[in-house]
């Protein structure tokens, strides 16, 4: 079954703070300590006080790329590159406008070859955010040139704990990229999850967040779904190096 990896905060008991989560997100990874400053944390808040939140990671001052099933097109979201964006309050914040891509479908039922084109753009107002470096594209095709068991850091700000309940920091994580074959493998990449194994695995608040070439900036990907309910089998993450999402992402 498929499974989106944003998160939805519901809040449940405004007086008391207690809020309702599903599930945990980058588990068995680490403080990401600066190494990625163009990862971000983006947040759709609704009137009654409750948001969905993702990650995204900066191509240039203006433009962060996320998921496309994290937030309608055209929506308002405000961003934030701090380590500690769980501070939300006193964060440094960024507005923007989401832009889907037009080729963007969800349909229901889990199939992944039933999802297409899982990305999105947020266009940053004004100077936007200036980082010391920004992700990097991929070259077209570059997944079909690196084999099996290759490395791929994933960062996000997804929740990392239950109990207690963490999230919003800045986490990375490394697992392997795997044989994804026919129409799958056409469209993801398909990541290993094994927390038995000491692997790290992505889930809720991760979406949008990058899949990189491990020690590289490059971008082979962004965090889409899980197929199970504890994310703790295989991860699937948008192609980025397909020729037709890098003409939507560079033309926005």
């Amino acid at each position: 079954m498929r499974k989106p990896l944003a998160l939805t905060i519901l809040v449940v008991a405004a007086l008391a703070g207690v809020i309702a989560v599903s599930a945990p997100a980058v588990i068995g990874g680490a403080a990401d300590n600066g190494a990625h400053p163009y990862v971000g944390e983006a947040r759709l808040t609704f009137p009654d006080g409750s948001f969905e939140l993702c990650s995204g990671a900066l191509l240039s001052a203006t433009r962060f790329v996320t998921a496309a099933h994290c937030f309608p097109d055209g929506a308002t979201v405000e961003v934030s590159f701090d380590e500690n964006a769980g501070q939300w309050t006193s964060a440094t914040r960024y507005t923007g406008q989401v832009h889907d891509d037009p080729l963007w479908q969800l349909r229901a039922g889990g199939v992944p070859t039933a999802d297409t084109h899982d990305v999105a753009v947020v266009v940053l107002a004004g100077a936007g955010a200036v980082q010391s470096r920004y992700a990097q594209l991929p070259v077209p095709t570059l997944r079909d040139t690196l084999p099996s068991n290759q490395l791929v850091d994933v960062v996000g700000y997804g929740v990392r704990s239950l109990s207690p309940l963490l999230f919003g920091s800045r986490q990375v994580g490394t697992l392997k990229l795997v044989n994804g074959a026919g129409k799958v493998g056409d469209e993801y990449l398909k990541l290993s999850a094994n927390q038995s194994q000491g692997k790290a695995a992505a889930c809720e608040g991760d979406s949008g967040g990058p899949d990189l070439v491990h020690g590289t900036d490059v971008m082979l990907g962004i965090t889409s779904f899980s197929v199970d309910t504890n994310c703790s089998g295989v991860t699937y993450s948008q192609r980025l190096d397909l020729p037709s999402i890098l003409g939507f992402v560079t033309g926005v």
